[in-house]
């Protein structure tokens, strides 16, 4: 679906990782060779994992992202939508966006709710925010995105998905009259397979010994990783360059391209295949890995960290993955506070 939206912006952005890292050696010693851990490594471009700590859920490390914008000038009491988008919630039910709501003393006139959103998450959680400010009356949206997804890895996986990590991340969107964005979101179900974690929810409970989790495959996520690879260098080329059709810019008027931090070479490939410099769509999760929906957050925190991160105006974002699902958006981060990269 393509479409645009007027009157909004994305004020501010940062991201929380763990402070405990896991070299991609260290995940695999009892799997692989050194060597071959080392080229697992150098393949994909990540080297060390953010692991979050077995009492750390993803609420918590949104809580802190959230907290330190907060902490940097923007009021609670101005919030009036709380979007939380994860794969893993705290509880089956109630949503996690409550405890959130509370915990960060927020107002209770507001909306609130979950989404079970992956890689894409991000790019959906700005056009729901950007859909409901009007109906908010001039406050604004808390996004918070994230996931703990190094706990669906198969300790025994050593494919694409083993490089998952842990992150969570929080953005403030809110009205701006002369701002514009241009979106497209594209749902490929047919394919919902090639990521999937089969066990854990009522279809398909997952399969204990004790009060431990059985180390089948089945409990952990199967990854479908050449179905993967196609999707994200056949697909998600197309629905970009659909994108920028339909906004009228060419690609060599980018001025950034962030994109889901699946791994390096399919950012690098990507942006090989799309014609656009390799330092136009970065790579910098070398030290956290894939974080899902907190992938594009992150790698604007990292930027920060570097001070690699300038003012662009014309932006392309895009969130591709688990679903299989696609959505892109193209608009102006000039005026985006972005800090950086937290640990917890």
């Amino acid at each position: 679906m393509l479409g645009q939206i007027s009157g909004f912006c994305l004020e501010a952005v940062t991201a929380t990782v763990s402070s405990k890292r896991v070299s991609i050696e260290e995940r695999c010693k009892d799997l692989l060779p050194a060597k071959k851990a080392a080229r697992l490594a150098k393949g994909t471009g990540v080297h060390r994992l953010s692991i979050a700590e077995p009492d750390v859920c993803t609420s918590d490390l949104c809580y802190q992202a959230a907290e330190k914008l907060f902490s940097a000038g923007w009021k609670r009491e101005d919030i009036g939508a709380l979007i939380f988008i994860t794969q893993t919630a705290d509880y089956l039910t109630p949503a996690t966006s409550y405890y959130l709501q509370e915990r960060l003393h927020l107002p209770k006139d507001i909306i609130a709710y979950d989404v079970n959103l992956g890689c894409s998450g991000f790019v959906y959680g700005i056009f729901q925010a950007a859909s409901m400010l009007d109906f908010i009356g001039g406050r604004k949206v808390l996004l918070l995105v994230g996931d703990t997804s190094s706990r669906n890895a198969f300790p025994q996986d050593t494919g694409l998905f083993s490089i998952a990590g842990d992150a969570g991340a929080a953005a403030i969107l809110g009205q701006s009259q002369e701002a514009k964005a241009f979106f497209h979101i594209e749902s490929y179900g047919e394919r919902a397979d090639m990521l999937l974690v089969q066990r854990g929810g009522y279809r398909a409970l997952r399969i204990t010994e004790g009060e431990k989790l059985a180390n089948i495959q089945e409990n952990y996520c199967n990854m479908d990783g050449l179905g993967v690879m196609d999707f994200s260098l056949d697909d998600v080329p197309r629905n970009i360059e659909r994108l920028l059709e339909y906004a009228s810019v060419g690609i060599e008027a980018l001025d950034i391209a962030l994109v889901h931090q699946a791994n390096s070479m399919i950012v690098a490939s990507l942006a090989d295949k799309m014609g656009i410099d390799r330092e136009k769509m970065p790579f910098r999760s070398e030290n956290i890995g894939n974080t899902s929906s907190a992938s594009i957050p992150v790698l604007m925190s990292e930027m920060q960290r570097r001070s690699e991160f300038g003012t662009y105006q014309r932006s392309l974002l895009s969130g591709f993955g688990v679903g299989m699902s696609i959505a892109s958006v193209l608009m102006d981060l000039s005026t985006t506070k972005v800090m950086e990269t937290d640990e917890v």
